[in-house]
């Protein structure tokens, strides 16, 4: 429970820079990852669980909003000018591949699956917040 509250802790601090420091693309970036942290929420308060049978089985919900995700990022990446955001798509990319190899019923640990699905939303946030930061100092050079 403590790695999940520092995951909402995280994404609302880059939620909050990106909104104020930031431009379009990771405006919509760190959008795009709170409302994939907050749908996890939702979906525990709508149902009382966090996931469906552990990572032993296909986690169906969390694979869905995996592919919004993947989407949503990936359409920022491919109408912006910023390189993080095919970072962030490269990463998402990974937790949806996470979900793939679950539903081909590949050889895959469920240890393995959890850390696939989970860790790359946690590198898409730090990236969010390292191409805000990009930004913001890009921003003051050229007003300055």
């Amino acid at each position: 429970m403590t790695r999940f509250l520092i995951q909402v802790a995280l994404t609302l601090a880059v939620l909050a820079f990106a909104w104020s420091r930031g431009g379009k693309p990771e405006k919509y970036v760190a959008t795009v990852y709170f409302v994939l942290v907050f749908a996890g929420i939702a979906r525990w308060l709508a149902t009382g669980t966090w996931s469906q049978d552990g990572y032993g089985s296909l986690q169906t919900f969390r694979f869905l909003i995996d592919v919004c995700a993947l989407v949503a990022v990936t359409a920022v990446a491919l109408s912006s000018d910023r390189w993080w955001t095919l970072w962030v798509s490269s990463a998402q990319t990974i937790a949806v591949v996470s979900h793939l190899l679950r539903a081909a019923h590949a050889p895959l640990e469920p240890l393995v699956y959890a850390i696939m699905e989970r860790w790359p939303v946690w590198l898409a946030l730090i990236i969010t917040g390292i191409g805000t930061m990009a930004h913001s100092r890009r921003m003051q050079r050229t007003t300055t």
